[in-house]
């Protein structure tokens, strides 16, 4: 009743004029009747609040009671301040009116000893055993049906189910090059295999140290063909070649590297040596006495840009190291 009132102030009022309600200003009341409905409605707020069991129980005629009182209040409500005040109080009998509906629609609970007692009184024998016979006839049917209108994830219970066959996906073979085993990036003398066979990581850092000397000695034979005295600071600089036309693949990013890693085992073995100078940049050599220093090791950083950038700027259009043409990636 106090929640259809509520909905406004004008709600089910007759619209002629002698039967309208004023409001506000219009209503005439004065500020100390509005201060009494205000005590009188959070009084009753506060009865709502602590009588929270006597208006939840449904024998009680406490919620009719507090809600009626309500209802009169609101019969002298004129504005708006007063009517939150009465909403506030709405709110809480409804919240007090729902829990109520709870316990009328409670489900009643059966304890253990109340359960066998009817079991036994239903399908119990005369001596007061169990009839197992009568209590299998009893409880039979609840298994030979199926419940109406029931579905899974695969449909219907009694629709009949047909799996469904997975096509087996092909896993993608990588043709092998005759006679290439592959190697982990470790020490290539650490595998043991037939001597006769080499694999493609051994042949690729053979054909990297064959073009090294190769070219070595070709710019140490360029450098010396003029037989003049060359001084002792340039002479372990003899036999130098650049390192980014001998090393750099312009037609693949992927080689390089590859060339690269071939290079670092040369590099580690002390059949080769890598600097950079002020007049031909990053330059290798070979290594043609025993008595060298120690390998360094360093990481370097190569992307694509840097690959092509550093091709362009050495006028890179053929390298040292020729092109596999037979390699996977390019």
């Amino acid at each position: 009743n106090s929640a259809f009132q509520y909905q406004t102030l004008y709600s089910n009022m007759p619209s002629s004029g002698k039967n309208k309600i004023p409001v506000m200003e219009n209503s005439g009341q004065t500020d100390a009747e509005r201060r009494e409905l205000r005590k009188s409605y959070r009084r009753l707020q506060k009865v709502i609040r602590n009588d929270a069991d006597a208006l939840e129980d449904i024998t009680s005629e406490k919620f009719s009671d507090i809600r009626d009182e309500n209802n009169a209040l609101w019969n002298q409500v004129r504005y708006t301040r007063e009517a939150v005040l009465d909403g506030e109080n709405l709110d809480l009998i409804a919240t007090r009116a729902s829990r109520q509906v709870d316990k009328l629609v409670e489900v009643p609970r059966y304890d253990a000893a109340r359960f066998c007692a009817k079991l036994k009184q239903k399908v119990g024998g005369n001596d007061g055993s169990v009839d197992w016979n009568k209590l299998g006839c009893e409880v039979g049917v609840c298994f030979n049906s199926i419940p109406s209108n029931v579905a899974f994830y695969a449909g219907p219970l009694n629709a009949d189910y047909t799996p469904k066959q997975r096509t087996q996906r092909k896993r993608k073979i990588i043709e092998e090059s005759e006679g290439e085993e592959e190697e982990e990036p470790e020490d290539v003398k650490a595998h043991t295999k037939n001597p006769d066979q080499l694999s493609a990581v051994e042949r690729n850092i053979k054909e990297v140290n064959e073009i090294l000397k190769l070219r070595s000695n070709e710019a140490y034979q360029e450098e010396t063909a003029g037989g003049a005295e060359i001084p002792q600071s340039k002479r372990a600089r003899l036999g130098e070649i650049g390192a980014i036309p001998y090393l750099f693949n312009p037609k693949s990013f992927t080689q390089t590297v590859e060339n690269l890693f071939h290079f670092s085992f040369l590099l580690k073995q002390g059949k080769a040596g890598i600097c950079v100078t002020d007049d031909k940049g990053p330059v290798v050599r070979q290594n043609r006495n025993e008595d060298f220093p120690p390998p360094r090791q360093a990481i370097i950083s190569l992307n694509m840009k840097n690959w092509r950038r550093l091709n362009e700027a050495y006028d890179v259009e053929n390298g040292f190291i020729p092109h596999r043409s037979s390699a996977k990636c390019s």
